[in-house]
């Protein structure tokens, strides 16, 4: 195919039409019936000539795609109808996990608002419930005031009456005591799903991190030094179990990785300078090796940076 012409752009839905009609059947054409006489001349034709004819309408080869030339950022790229049809798939795939990712991203949005409308409502519910609780026990330690013994005798249908109202308050307050337990236990609740739902995202943070944790086995391992890293630096058990963010357990194992390096680095130094020195006077290159080794071992024991430590090991190699 001549590509020497100026390419065309072509959009993804273009494309896409165009290799559709690439490989579309073409419409069967009607044929007119044949009269008597070409009838029989067809019949007495030879097989090998309608197997040369149906030789010489072959199809192709259908291995052999013909390519089409598109402009990619500006730039002619060739690409068969094959690959075309692949990238506009891969287009549709693309934009369908796009689709739903802005749906899930909508439905949470949503969802969020409608539970900091549904706390909002309780907590207007449970300062309505606080304030019903204060005037109920305001009343009810008036009324506790009162001679009943006395009132009876007096005036025993006032007596009746406030004693109905008496009792009729001790009701409702105590079903008001219940009411703000119950929001009490659904709060808790809520709390108890978002800590937990926090938990699992700052898992999922972590082992994004530090992907090598995903084995369990690893994990455990880590976690267990971890916290003994921490014991060792003064923190008690409840310190090191309510640390959750994902960002300080990753400080604190580079923290951990780093002084266990700066440990062996100064153990490593510590024996080469109590193992005995040989001094060749002719050669001089290995005196001068050592006396660099322990300047730089005391220096790494004065700094303790890791630009000393990488120093050290750089005289060993």
């Amino acid at each position: 195919m001549d590509t020497s012409t100026t390419p065309t752009e072509l959009s993804t839905d273009q494309a896409a039409v165009a290799f559709t009609e690439a490989f579309a059947p073409e419409p069967e054409k009607e044929e007119a019936p044949l009269t008597q006489s070409e009838a029989e001349q067809a019949a007495e034709t030879p097989a090998e000539n309608n197997a040369a004819e149906e030789g010489d309408d072959a199809p192709s080869d259908p291995d052999v795609d013909e390519t089409v030339t598109v402009l990619v950022d500006g730039k002619p790229v060739e690409l068969t109808k094959a690959q075309i049809a692949e990238n506009v798939k891969a287009g549709l795939r693309q934009a369908d996990y796009t689709q739903k990712t802005q749906e899930l991203a909508e439905k949470r949005k949503a969802a969020e608002v409608e539970t900091a409308k549904a706390r909002e409502e309780r907590q207007q519910y449970a300062q309505n419930l606080s304030r019903n609780q204060a005037l109920l026990e305001a009343s009810l330690q008036e009324q506790q005031k009162t001679d009943w013994h006395a009132l009876r005798e007096s005036d025993p249908v006032e007596f009746l009456k406030q004693w109905h109202l008496f009792t009729e308050r001790q009701a409702a307050l105590q079903q008001t005591h219940q009411q703000q337990e119950a929001l009490q236990a659904q709060a808790r609740a809520e709390q108890e799903q978002s800590f937990k739902a926090h938990i699992a995202d700052q898992r999922d943070q972590l082992l994004a991190k530090i992907p090598e944790w995903k084995d369990e086995a690893k994990q455990k391992a880590g976690v267990a030094e971890i916290k003994s890293y921490l014991q060792k630096q003064g923190l008690n058990e409840a310190e090191i179990n309510g640390v959750t963010d994902h960002r300080a357990i990753v400080m604190t194992r580079k923290a951990m990785l780093y002084d266990q390096m700066i440990a062996k680095a100064s153990v490593a130094a510590k024996k080469v300078a109590a193992a005995p020195q040989r001094v060749e006077r002719s050669a001089g290159g290995e005196s001068n090796a050592l006396d660099k080794r322990t300047a730089a071992f005391q220096r790494l024991q004065k700094t303790g940076r890791p630009e000393d430590a990488a120093g050290l090991f750089a005289q060993f190699l």
